[in-house]
């Protein structure tokens, strides 16, 4: 029995890793145009680039595996079915229960491998890469200000200068820009400035001179413009340079963290939309109870329903040699995906709403996994065609039957 698993291993392994590689790559690939644009318009370094895309690594990898443990059973069964192999061994007494156990073994470690993943190294990860992001993206005040860069001060403002000198703190073109809430717009602008530091507390005073600040309400149309000569523009260095400690979203949490949190508002009360107004409170406090347990459970579900992946793929890949199509990878990449996108929405739901996550995606996953055992009993205890094949043999018949009606008739000679 051991050659059997071995063999069957041995199908779908290969298939496996090329998936992971392939589908990884290309991933990074699109992430990396969109990281270079930032780079070059921020004036850093490429090696800062391969750094942020190396903390995505084991994102990607953690959205690769699910496809690549689908893909890698269902076209080893594919294979096998198709060149009467499968139909071999079981013709020896070896029912598709039993076959595929080797798949289900995989599942197993690929299951642990993405919990690691998603429960511990991602949201660590993640953060790291948003840190660098913003350091980018805000600039470093401490290293001067370059020229012709948006930077997103911590006071809301975005501020452009036209040039800049004395390793960045002589501005000439200084302009800043900050739209609230309700809509209005103020604006500063000047000819020159520099950057005044020594003051407490982080405090770095930003000189203008010879400028305008203009207030724009939209709602009333009125325009309130102030001139000044020399104006003393204070920026908080330390909310600059230093960026927000890990946990300010659900995400950056690891699964630990997240089943503390959990406790810890069930024991303090909160629940749905009422997170803690304390600002002691711990980073995983101050998120909605409901983020919390919808990102949780979120995490779970996915881990445990890698253990349903081949129990799945197997029957997508089972076919009649004589109907070698491929109905059976686009239906079952269908329902995959499909799967994926019902519990996203799922949870991004029970986020927003403040709905109890377990019910919603446990049930979620209850129907998927019923559905899953049971195309995978009657296609090991039916004869004949596979249920795939057959549903493929209906779909085809109403494909032909629409055609038909559309077609128009040949006239008659």
């Amino acid at each position: 029995m051991k050659a059997i698993d071995s063999y069957l291993l041995r199908q779908i392994v290969p298939t496996l890793l090329v998936t992971i590689f392939i589908a990884a790559v290309i991933l990074m690939m699109e992430r990396l145009m969109r990281l270079l644009d930032i780079a070059v318009g921020n004036g850093v370094s490429t090696l800062v680039v391969f750094q942020m895309l190396f903390n995505l690594i084991p994102h990607y990898i953690g959205l690769a595996l699910p496809m690549a443990l689908f893909l890698g059973v269902l076209l080893a069964f594919r294979k096998l079915s198709s060149q009467s192999e499968l139909d071999a061994i079981q013709s020896t007494g070896i029912g598709l229960s039993r076959f595929i156990r080797a798949a289900v073994g995989l599942a197993v470690i690929m299951a642990a491998l993405n919990f690691l993943l998603s429960g511990y190294l991602q949201p660590f990860t993640r953060y790291a890469y948003r840190a660098i992001l913003f350091n980018i993206t805000s600039g470093v005040i401490e290293q001067g200000i370059g020229e012709g860069i948006f930077m997103n001060l911590p006071n809301g403002y975005t501020m452009r200068v036209e040039r800049s000198s004395g390793a960045g703190r002589e501005l000439s073109g200084v302009f800043a820009h900050k739209q609230y809430p309700d809509g209005k717009i103020t604006t500063l602008t000047a000819k020159k400035g520099e950057l005044v530091t020594g003051a407490a507390d982080g405090i770095v005073v930003m000189r203008l001179f010879s400028g305008n600040r203009s207030e724009w309400d939209p709602k009333t149309a009125e325009n309130a413009t102030l001139k000044f000569e020399v104006f003393d523009w204070p920026l908080d260095l330390a909310e600059l340079v230093q960026f927000r400690g890990r946990g300010g979203d659900e995400r950056e949490l690891s699964i630990t963290e997240l089943y503390g949190a959990m406790a810890a508002n069930r024991a303090a009360g909160r629940s749905g939309l009422n997170a803690g107004p304390d600002e002691k409170l711990p980073s995983a406090q101050k998120i909605t109870p409901s983020a919390v347990e919808s990102e949780f459970h979120g995490r779970m579900v996915f881990t445990f329903s890698m253990l349903l992946l081949p129990i799945l793929a197997a029957p997508m890949g089972i076919m009649s040699r004589r109907v070698p199509r491929s109905f059976g990878l686009i239906f079952g990449l269908l329902v995959l995906v499909s799967y994926q996108k019902i519990l996203e929405f799922g949870e991004a739901y029970a986020a927003t709403k403040g709905l109890a996550a377990a019910p919603i995606l446990w049930g979620i996953f209850a129907a998927f996994t019923l559905l899953t055992l049971l195309l995978f009993r009657v296609t090991e205890t039916t004869a004949g065609a596979p249920p795939i094949q057959r549903l493929e043999a209906r779909w085809a018949g109403l494909v032909d039957s629409l055609i038909a009606i559309v077609r128009p008739r040949k006239a008659a000679a």
